[in-house]
């Protein structure tokens, strides 16, 4: 579904190409590579449970991080869920304005004009409906071409109940030490479920991972740095199950929001 620029929700015309059949073929393709080192690549995905179009792409972000289909690609996601749906009989309860003002940053930088769901953007570059499977495939092949920087991260459960998360950078890229690069920390949930009682998906049990439950800035690396470390402490809700949780961090360009590094791990 498309937001207008007025705030009016219209629906819009999409080719949803998603089928587990296609994402079971490309795993059975790339099984043969299984020797080849894997790129990773950032995967956002803008949803919401108040969209009907949208369980489509969340199932396809899923069997993403489940399946790795994608050859040469890892896939690293994160879900991030807008509030511009509460409005419409069901508020979200993984939704923020944090993720809204994100796509909105996205939309200006992609020259898209309107923010929609489902949307994916690929390494901060490549924005598309998320549950166009050939489209994001491509992307996803298309982005572990471009050069990037190595990341290391760490995370552990501290006895306060906080994660310390700490991650290593090296080898970032010549073009882009000409900007202002962000070092971003997510932490997201896997394994959640919400039965959803109104709105376009009323009556419907749905599933999602990697929930981005906080998104952080870290640090920033400075324009001549080829290499560097950070870390930091970030709160835990007691919520949240821990041996669902996972730390992301990637390095982000504040001006272009490309993408030009991510690693994840377990918070153990």
């Amino acid at each position: 579904m498309k937001r207008t620029g007025s705030g009016r929700l219209v629906a819009a015309t999409i080719t949803v190409a998603l089928c587990t059949g296609l994402v079971m073929l490309a795993a059975a393709d790339d099984r043969t590579q299984a020797g080849r080192a894997r790129v990773p690549v950032l995967a956002e995905l803008f949803t919401s449970e108040g969209c009907s179009s949208c369980p489509v792409a969340d199932d396809l972000l899923r069997r993403l991080i489940a399946e790795q289909p994608v050859e040469g690609v890892e896939v690293i996601a994160l879900s991030e869920h807008v509030d511009y749906w509460n409005r419409l009989g069901w508020r979200d309860p993984y939704s923020s304005a944090r993720f809204t003002q994100r796509q909105s940053e996205y939309a200006a930088a992609l020259g898209a004009g309107q923010s929609y769901t489902p949307q994916l953007v690929v390494d901060g570059r490549l924005g598309m409906v998320g549950s166009d499977w050939p489209q994001v495939r491509q992307s996803l092949v298309d982005a572990a071409r471009e050069p990037r920087a190595t990341l290391t991260v760490s995370a552990a459960q501290l006895s306060s109940g906080a994660a310390s998360v700490r991650t290593t950078m090296t080898g970032l890229p010549d073009f882009a030490r000409t900007g202002r690069i962000r070092v971003m920390v997510a932490i997201i949930e896997d394994n959640l479920v919400t039965e959803v009682t109104r709105g376009e998906n009323a009556r419907r049990r749905l599933r999602h991972d990697a929930v981005v439950r906080v998104l952080d800035t870290i640090g920033t690396v400075g324009k001549d740095a080829q290499a560097g470390e950070f870390a930091k402490e970030i709160e835990l809700d007691p919520a949240w199950t821990v041996k669902h949780l996972r730390a992301v961090v990637f390095l982000q360009d504040d001006r272009t929001r490309r993408v030009v590094g991510v690693a994840a791990t377990k918070i153990s």
